[in-house]
């Protein structure tokens, strides 16, 4: 689900909480080890109505592992948007330059900048991702 965070961010904020959990605090981030993710350029959004090519501008997002799913943060035509899914409605493959997931039917593509960083988070959000899977079954 995407949210136009850029409006009413407090509630939005509320209602991404309910769907994938609360953030880790600064001090389980520091003793886990989950700093976010590197930097990526957003190539493509699908099928949302966020129409990427009426800018020419570069759009950078990031990833945050939270307690039950990721969030996706970006920033278009001066609105902050976020993507959310639990960790059971994500799919996504990696090759070597580009980073696709699909979250709850929304598809994106991403270029990686950084492929060292990228590895570091993929195994941080496997690690999360099937912590999760234990305590659920």
């Amino acid at each position: 689900m995407i949210f136009k965070t850029s409006i009413d961010k407090i509630k939005k904020e509320a209602q991404i909480e309910t769907i994938i959990g609360k953030p880790y605090s600064f001090f389980q981030k520091i003793k886990y080890g989950i700093y976010g993710s590197p930097k990526y350029q957003l190539v493509d959004i699908f099928p949302e109505n966020i129409s990427l090519t009426k800018s020419n501008d570069l759009i950078a997002c990031n990833f945050e592992i939270k307690k039950n799913g990721l969030a996706m943060y970006f920033r278009y035509l001066s609105d902050e948007y976020a993507l959310v899914g639990r960790y059971n409605q994500i799919t996504f493959q990696t090759s070597k330059n580009y980073f696709e997931l699909q979250i709850n039917g929304v598809s994106v593509k991403a270029e990686i900048l950084d492929k060292k960083a990228h590895l570091n988070f993929l195994q941080r959000y496997f690690k999360f991702s099937a912590q999760n899977f234990e305590t659920i079954t």
